[in-house]
């Protein structure tokens, strides 16, 4: 329920600030005493709460001129005559000759005066104080208010800034933008023509739902902006170096066949080219299907040896009571069908290199044999007695973690260390993400030739499927898969319906849901507001880093350089 009364104001000077004060204080009063809310208006305008100084004076009521009191109750029980006695008691004060007031009724408005003149100078010290520009515009596009940080930002005096109205000078800018559609814009850049660049976010200011103005708050970005520049500068001068410092890492032709350019697989080739030169033993380890025999053939063909006989022995297939006779030989009549002698793997190897796979899978008492023939370099023959003296490069491979096997018992601590001379730990295909492209074409091309059979190459979202798979089977599962495609599939170019469904199901999913983010952290506007500029740049990071797995991934996604992207990671603290 609500009463709407009449009422001339008398006040000699019309609603001024004193006046206005007096309205508030008797609206609070009758508010609490008959539990009610006054509102005023004029003819032109709307109603206005009374319990606002500000927008009393905005109503700007000459002396003499009509105003109507609205009260309205604050539950549906509040009683009729209480309105009445509201609306009649307000109107009266609106009629009366306000200079007239009692002494302490004046001293209290004068006391909210002066607290509400506090308040603005303290609001006024924060202004100025703010190191941001701070720029008001009224509804009709005046300036009103610029605090200092504005001016030394846009290098303008108070009088080249206030009263000047933005449509004027600046038509096409934000803050007539902001004015007419209402709608605020954050994160705007702009570049002015003395070469300074900012950065603001334009906001309107409502009162009673109608725009009364805009506030741009603007910030001098140029000086960043040059340090960017100068960053930029300085990763495309490092990303250079880096790649220097990789051409350093020379590797031998004799490892060509290793496919893989991450910096993972150089730091392995350039150690396994300088474990060449030397006759150390090598111990090679790594999950797999990652390429110990081909890292070891490398070594031995990248050596002095190469001319010299190399050897494979696979340690895991050969019964533990035939792996002695295998590897160092039997003379005849040692056991029964030992019809003739036999020469052993070692003896076949002398002056070359013995490649021993699998050493973890070796039983205890062979693991004995073995650490005299590393210390000597010599061995008798089952069933022999002469000492055979070798002269024998060894390196072995395992996929198995020794010194967890060492802690266990179930290999030998001074075997491990004598095999442990220089060790090769092969990173897995899931931690070179950067190389299977390379590998897939290497297999395309290989695979194809073999099998006669033309292959255009592969589609991006295969590829990207590919990409994210972990390959617990590594590099060996890669070919294999790429084979079972190039013989099963009906085109010329492998697309994601050929590939096995294990990598497709929960893989293309995952991948399809991490797409849609990215898609949606790419818009702009978010719930009708614009997005400011790193708030869009960091959901596109984290993103593209969900997706790609690594800063490179991430940089070819986004055409950017990797450094750039592990830059941007670290300022939005990703990683």
């Amino acid at each position: 329920m609500t009463v709407e009364k009449e009422a001339c104001l008398r006040s000699e000077n019309g609603l001024h600030v004193r006046v206005a004060a007096m309205l508030v204080q008797r609206a609070e009063e009758l508010g609490r005493r008959f539990g009610v809310r006054l509102f005023l208006r004029t003819e032109r305008s709307k109603l206005r709460e009374m319990g606002s100084l500000m927008k009393l004076i905005g109503l700007k009521v000459s002396s003499g001129e009509k105003v109507f009191v609205t009260v309205e109750g604050l539950s549906a029980e509040t009683p009729a005559e209480n309105l009445e006695q509201a609306a009649d008691s307000m109107c009266e004060l609106l009629e009366s000759d306000f200079e007239e007031q009692g002494a302490e009724r004046i001293h209290q408005v004068d006391s909210l005066l002066h607290e509400n003149a506090l308040m603005q100078q303290r609001l006024q010290m924060i202004l100025e104080a703010v190191q941001d520009g701070i720029c008001v515009v009224d509804s009709t596009g005046v300036i009103t208010y610029v605090n200092p940080a504005y001016l030394r930002i846009v290098h303008k005096t108070p009088e080249m800034v206030v009263g000047k109205n933005v449509h004027e000078t600046a038509p096409d800018g934000n803050r007539c933008g902001v004015l007419n559609s209402g709608i605020a814009r954050i994160g705007t850049i702009s570049h002015k023509k003395d070469g300074t660049t900012l950065v603001a976010n334009v906001t309107p200011i409502f009162v009673e739902g109608e725009i009364a103005g805009v506030v741009s708050v603007s910030k001098d970005i140029t000086e960043l902006q040059t340090m960017m520049e100068r960053l930029s500068q300085v990763s495309a001068r490092a990303e250079y170096l880096e790649q220097e410092l990789l051409r350093t890492k020379k590797t031998a032709p004799a490892f060509e066949s290793y496919i893989g350019k991450s910096g993972k697989v150089v730091d392995v080739l350039a150690l396994a080219t300088k474990a060449a030169a030397s006759s150390a033993t090598v111990l090679i380890q790594g999950e797999s299907g990652t390429g110990k025999e081909v890292i070891a053939e490398g070594i031995h063909y990248a050596s002095s040896r190469r001319r010299s006989p190399y050897i494979r022995v696979n340690c895991g297939a050969i019964p533990g009571a035939l792996l002695e006779s295998e590897l160092f030989g039997h003379e005849k009549g040692a056991f029964t069908g030992a019809v003739k002698k036999k020469l052993g793997k070692f003896e076949l190897a002398d002056g070359g290199t013995i490649f021993l796979d699998e050493i973890g899978e070796m039983d205890k008492n062979m693991q004995v044999k073995l650490l005299r023939v590393l210390q000597q370099r010599e061995f008798y023959r089952v069933g022999g007695e002469e000492n055979v003296h070798v002269d024998v490069r060894i390196i072995a491979a395992t996929n198995r973690n020794l010194e967890q096997l060492v802690k266990e018992g179930g290999f030998r601590e001074d075997l491990y260390y004598r095999l442990n001379v220089i060790p090769l730990v092969l990173p897995p295909l899931r931690d070179r993400v950067d190389d299977i492209p390379l590998l897939v074409e290497h297999f395309i091309e290989k695979i194809s030739k073999d099998n006669g059979r033309p292959v255009q190459g592969i589609s991006p979202e295969a590829m990207n499927l590919l990409m994210h798979y972990r390959w617990p089977g590594n590099v060996r599962e890669l070919e294999n898969v790429i084979e079972r495609v190039i013989t099963l599939m009906d085109g010329d170019r492998i697309e994601t319906a050929a590939l096995p469904s294990y990598i497709k199901g929960e893989l293309a999913e995952s991948v399809q849901e991490t797409a849609a983010d990215v898609k949606a952290a790419a818009e702009p506007v978010v719930g009708g507001q614009v997005r400011t500029w790193e708030e869009y740049e960091k959901d596109i990071i984290a993103h593209a880093l969900k997706q790609a797995g690594s800063f490179n991934a991430a940089g070819k996604l986004l055409r950017l350089s990797h450094k750039t992207v592990a830059a941007k990671a670290r300022k939005y603290q990703l990683v």
